[in-house]
């Protein structure tokens, strides 16, 4: 193996001379050939590197082929990079990246760190900052060096106070402070403390890292934290920096920075067990990558997920998270055997370049993103004789006297857009005396016949709505509920029905029960069916199921690309019978169902291999 130390200019004379020495000699003890480069001795017409290598006590310069990772010390902005250093960043992997500056990073770990950092408006006075740096009549605080291993985990490569010269406000070696051993250091200020402030400054440190990574498409190879204690033994995040000095400790860094280039090295390389990948951009999926994660062990797969922007395609690898002792940590990760797409914006220009860069791997879904037209699920639906009776009378907007004419005949109706999703932009319409009552989720607007004319006019122009019966579905308390009906495809291919599961709107006025801004709640088919079904739970779910099944299997015989899951939503009225609202094939909820989903999604994935 090849591994170049590179800088912009000649790292000969620009790195410190142990931190050199170090490094060619950790690399041959890990079998690897380490040659110092700048951007001069990129030969991009050869495709070769005139590296400097050591020879006993002389540097000797011969051509080698490009390296299979980059040591990039220091590494310059990007609009301060030569052209051939980009040119090399598209074929070789680099370790070290550049990350925002102290302010932005702040705003990153506010969230999930408020209770420990500094406020920053405190740091505007250096009287109020030396408050909390000279906590012990010195200013100290503690240098946190975590570095990825071999294994691309962070892991403590050495923990040190530095303590700052007197009237200074820092404690930064080069303007003249001193390293101490923060063990020693802390058992001196923390006798009955020591151990958990230490413990605990090395875990926020690794948990600081791993927040500020999820921003990059990238590792960060190594941070140098900063923590200030005070006498009560509270602990502040101070900084965190790249690249950070070590002189004291070259040849134990040198041995982590040579491990891991080993690692990134390999990371696009195959694993001898199937992989399957999450691709998703929400937050929210994280505990259903959990259920994936476990189904994949029990399936002897690999399981890891990933955002969009993640897809370093050159490289042939991807920054993904894996699940490890119950924390999911960024790695590099090789090119999945399947894609289980969570995103679903196939078709999307912003998200175009994650569909090119893996369009030779199996998808889940291969159907262009967004909501799928509901006037054509209706279509589909129409045209099967058992499913057509679950279907709610409807008919386009099209112009005020058929949609008069339609009211007329079926009573309260509600009017929706075709495309579209979360009970966006319904209103339910009903003939009064006085003329017309239009409900949207929040306001009951009286209308007269010109006026709703005008609205009626207004939707059919849009040429997207459609208009349907409305559907009492109501609890025997008079709460609007709708079912939705999960399901999703299984190892054989075939549909596997998920769950029921129950949405009711507690304000009984708000009739559209998946609007986003109804106070809605949940709960299961088992508490709904006792109340609303006794001595019928069993029978109403074998009928549900078995509808759900009927109109899945149809719809993904009418749609020519790959479907993976389903959600139907329906309503039930005083009579019993069951009535279809929407069909959803796109960013389908699976909160509280996880695990259902993950033990037949994981099977179906691995069978598209």
């Amino acid at each position: 193996m090849f591994i170049g130390v590179y800088r912009n200019n000649d790292p000969l004379n620009s790195l410190p001379e142990e931190r050199i020495s170090e490094l060619i000699s950790e690399g041959m003890k890990k079998g690897a050939h380490v040659f110092l480069f700048d951007a001069s001795h990129i030969d991009v017409e050869q495709e070769v590197i005139h590296g400097t290598f050591r020879e006993g006590n002389s540097w000797v310069q011969r051509n080698v082929p490009l390296p299979d990772v980059v040591l990039n010390e220091a590494p310059e902005p990007g609009q301060n990079r030569p052209e051939c250093e980009d040119w090399l960043r598209r074929r070789v992997p680099f370790t070290t990246f550049l990350i925002h500056g102290k302010y932005d990073i702040q705003k990153k770990l506010k969230p999930l760190f408020k209770d420990f950092l500094i406020p920053t408006e405190c740091l505007q006075d250096p009287d109020q900052f030396l408050a909390y740096l000279d906590v012990h009549g010195e200013v100290i605080d503690f240098r946190i060096h975590i570095q990825r291993d071999g294994t691309g985990r962070w892991a403590l490569t050495k923990m040190y106070a530095r303590t700052g010269n007197t009237d200074s406000i820092i404690s930064n070696i080069s303007k003249g402070g001193r390293i101490e051993d923060a063990a020693d250091l802390l058992y001196r200020l923390f006798p009955s403390q020591a151990d958990r402030i230490s413990r605990e400054m090395e875990r926020l440190a690794i948990r600081i890292a791993e927040t500020i990574n999820r921003s990059y498409s990238f590792l960060i190879d190594e941070l140098g934290t900063d923590f200030i204690v005070t006498p009560g033994g509270r602990i502040f995040f101070v900084d965190a920096n790249i690249s950070p000095p070590t002189p004291s400790h070259e040849q134990v860094r040198a041995a982590r920075t040579i491990e891991y280039a080993h690692y990134v090295a390999k990371a696009g390389q195959l694993t001898p067990h199937p992989v399957i990948a999450m691709l998703t951009n929400d937050p929210n999926d994280k505990q259903l990558a959990d259920a994936c994660a476990y189904s994949a062990k029990w399936s002897n797969a690999v399981f890891y997920y990933f955002s969009p922007h993640d897809v370093h395609a050159e490289l042939r690898y991807i920054k993904g998270y894996v699940l490890e002792d119950g924390e999911w940590e960024a790695r590099y990760c090789p090119f999945p055997d399947v894609v289980y797409d969570r995103l679903k914006a196939r078709g999307n220009t912003n998200y175009s370049d994650v569909y090119e860069a893996l369009r030779h791997i199996p998808f889940t879904d291969e159907r262009n993103g967004g909501s799928f037209s509901k006037k054509e699920i209706f279509e589909i639906l129409q045209n099967h004789a058992e499913l057509s009776s679950h279907l709610i009378t409807y008919t386009t907007v099209e112009n005020v006297g058929e949609i008069l004419a339609f009211i007329d005949t079926y009573g309260t109706s509600i009017i929706k857009p075709s495309i579209g999703s979360f009970g966006s932009g319904i209103i339910v319409v009903q003939h009064e005396q006085e003329g017309f009552a239009v409900k949207t989720h929040e306001h009951v607007h009286q209308m007269n016949g010109e006026e709703f004319g005008q609205l009626i006019s207004m939707h059919a122009a849009q040429k997207g709505f459609i208009i349907q019966k409305f559907i009492h579905s109501e609890t025997r308390n008079g709460l609007p509920y709708h079912i939705r009906l999960h399901l999703v495809r299984n190892g054989s291919g075939e549909w596997s029905f998920i769950s029921a599961f129950p949405f009711l709107s507690t304000p009984s006025e708000y009739k559209v029960v998946n609007d986003a801004g109804s106070l809605r709640t949940f709960t299961t088919w088992d508490c709904l069916s006792r109340h609303e079904f006794p001595n019928k739970e069993e029978v109403m779910l074998m009928r549900l199921e078995r509808m759900a099944t009927m109109a899945a299997d149809h719809i993904a015989g009418h749609v020519k690309e790959r479907l993976c899951e389903l959600a139907i939503d329906v309503g039930i009225d005083s009579l019993g019978e069951i009535w279809i609202f929407e069909v959803n094939m796109n960013k389908i909820d699976s909160t509280h169902r996880e695990f259902e989903v993950a033990q037949h999604m994981i099977p179906f994935t691995l069978s598209l291999r």
